[in-house]
């Protein structure tokens, strides 16, 4: 069964008709913008890595992320009445200033939700205390598995997990891959390569486990540490492997450095496909020119995917999500620009209100009670996926992890309705080419004649 139908099946919801009040936020807010706001004290924490080797993904996240909060408080605040006050912080891309930052944010800064982080490294060490003091953190970007399996009350993912990303590629490859380059998914020769920090082997885990399940011939697998400054002797292993697929998760500059030396070094491959951070970057593709067309990049879905496949009353806020941005940054949003703004949304517009009209507290429990209430469909939200939070007295794996992982994960606090979506990187643009349902365009497979990568 292919995968459009598998998500739409294991939801079981045919339709998005009423989906929430949180969407309908947006259209009935703006004449109230000059209402009285009432004294309510809601004060975000945003940490994000804005220096450092990080800071390329994370000031794109921090962006789309202050866009939503922006665009919130022009409509009057949250459900139109409570004003939201957000404050910035730096994790610097080092976890240790991650986790000071998250303190300083609590115990000085008094903020009810810290919303972060990019990283995996970042994310494991800031909820670690925003735990310990019983403060929710409400992640919009890092993918490690182990965030929520460690039994966490306060926190809250709404995004893909790694280990999911790990299946989707494999599943891309058996799927599209092998019949664009006729062969049959035991004859696709498979390479994979990650850095080995906790994003890195959380992908490759998915990966590996996937690739044998589904039959595909794999040919390497080895990681690296992302520090490196040199690639060489990975590349001369796959060059002596031959893969048809080289499956990469890396970070911005060890991404770039493994192209650019493949490069140099004459490795060529038909197919090559990333995993988020630094394959879901602008700033790669202006690193690279030429070199990173034609790459493909699982991640949550960048603003150029099928709007057809999302409510009608969400479908302006991603154009207005582009232009903001745009404005902002100088340049077209990638990935994770759009999840720092679309991931955040639900608890602006679903989360928050519900809190406070149904529970009347922004108190940690109040926004934890009111996050496992929701239940929202397929097209739901601007990721295009749906949202339900698996909750502390019944941990559930995804809905990819259901499928495709022989040991089922148990989960609290991720959204189990959440997936990546395979994007092609043409023409400076990440555009989603599957699941079909998704899609914008159809994938281009093999690499072009006249790539530098292409054999």
């Amino acid at each position: 069964m292919k995968l459009n139908r598998v998500i739409v099946a294991i939801i079981a919801i045919a339709v998005v008709a009423g989906l929430l009040a949180g969407i309908t936020f947006f259209t009935q807010t703006a004449a109230r913008e000059n209402a009285e706001v009432k004294e309510v004290n809601i004060k975000i924490g945003l940490l994000f890595p804005l220096t450092g080797g990080l800071a390329p993904l994370g000031t794109d996240q921090y962006t789309g992320a202050k866009i939503a909060l922006d665009l919130i408080n022009e409509r009057g605040g949250i459900a139109g009445k409570y004003r939201i006050e957000y404050v910035t912080a730096d994790s610097a891309s080092d976890p240790t200033k991650a986790a000071s930052e998250a303190e300083r944010l609590i115990t000085l800064e008094k903020v009810n939700i810290i919303v972060g982080s990019y990283a995996s490294p970042l994310l494991l060490a800031a909820s670690e205390i925003s735990e310990r003091y019983k403060v929710v953190y409400y992640e919009v970007g890092a993918i490690t598995d182990r965030a929520t399996l460690r039994e966490f009350k306060y926190l809250l993912r709404n995004q893909p997990i790694g280990g999911d990303f790990g299946i989707l590629s494999p599943v891309f490859v058996s799927e599209a891959v092998a019949p664009a380059l006729g062969k049959k998914p035991s004859e696709i020769r498979v390479a994979i390569i990650y850095e080995d920090g906790p994003y890195g082997t959380s992908v490759a885990a998915g990966n590996r486990d996937t690739v044998r399940k589904l039959g595909l011939n794999l040919v390497l697998d080895e990681g690296y540490s992302a520090a490196t400054t040199d690639l060489t002797g990975l590349i001369l292993k796959l060059k002596t492997a031959e893969p048809d697929v080289v499956l990469h998760t890396g970070y911005f500059a060890d991404v770039v450095l493994f192209i650019r030396q493949s490069q140099q070094l004459g490795f060529k491959t038909k197919v090559l496909i990333g995993h988020g951070a630094g394959y879901g970057l602008p700033a790669t593709y202006k690193e690279l020119g030429a070199a990173f067309d034609y790459v493909f990049n699982l991640d949550p879905s960048s603003p150029y995917f099928n709007l057809e496949s999302i409510a009608q009353e969400l479908r302006p806020l991603n154009v207005e999500f582009v232009k903001r941005f745009r404005q902002a940054r100088g340049y077209d949003p990638g990935t994770h620009g759009y999840m720092g703004f679309a991931n955040l949304l639900p608890l602006l517009t679903n989360i928050l209100p519900l809190a406070i009209e149904k529970y009347g507290s922004i108190d940690a429990d109040a926004i934890m009670k009111a996050a496992y209430e929701l239940d929202i469909p397929e097209g739901g939200t601007l990721m295009g996926y749906g949202l339900k939070f698996a909750p502390p007295d019944s941990p559930k794996d995804t809905l990819l992890g259901e499928k495709y992982r022989d040991t089922k994960q148990l989960h609290i606090g991720q959204n189990v309705r959440a997936y990546p979506v395979v994007l092609q990187w043409i023409g400076g643009r990440p555009e989603v080419v599957y699941p079909d349902f998704l899609a914008a365009r159809k994938p281009v497979i093999p690499l072009p004649k006249g790539h530098p990568l292409a054999p």
